[in-house]
């Protein structure tokens, strides 16, 4: 069944990203931004046996943020930065 799923997501997705490019409206673009966004979680949900926790967090975080125009009374992207902060930077090596 996730197989059927993840067909149909990826017509969709593909859809999805061909309209935001066309999309002259900023509104409409940013709409089909979320949409395409929320393909994507649903790709990261199901590909795997086990969902992969760094995919699901940076999606998670793009949709929230995304969101944010749309609901303005909730400042999501905030929210966002605090519920899923990115992870801390690698330290890089010592110079030679």
């Amino acid at each position: 069944m996730q197989d059927a799923i993840l067909k149909l997501v990826h017509q969709a997705h593909a859809l999805t990203e061909t309209a935001a490019i066309e999309a002259v409206d900023s509104q409409e673009r940013k709409k089909l931004i979320l949409a395409d966004l929320s393909l994507h979680l649903v790709q990261a949900a199901l590909r795997h046996p086990q969902p992969q926790a760094a995919e699901l967090r940076r999606y998670l975080f793009s949709v929230l943020t995304v969101c944010d125009g749309f609901v303005p009374d909730l400042d999501l992207k905030a929210m966002a930065e605090v519920l899923l902060p990115p992870p801390p930077a690698s330290p890089s090596p010592p110079a030679q």
